[in-house]
């Protein structure tokens, strides 16, 4: 399973399967606020999703 989480100055993608995560892009942020649009909400710090097919290379 995968997450987005929003911090105060970034979001990144974190793999709960290996622990591994990274920042994500401006382009990505917009890429991924599209594909998963509760993202848009500025009440949602995270979003779970079992595919993200809007980013390439996760981690």
């Amino acid at each position: 399973m995968y997450y987005i989480k929003k911090y105060s100055n970034c979001w990144a993608i974190h793999n709960d399967d290996n622990g591994q995560s990274r920042e994500l892009t401006a382009v990505e942020v917009e890429t991924v606020a599209n594909e998963l649009l509760a993202l848009n909400d500025a009440n949602t710090l995270t979003v779970y999703a079992d595919r993200i097919s809007s980013i390439q290379g996760k981690p």
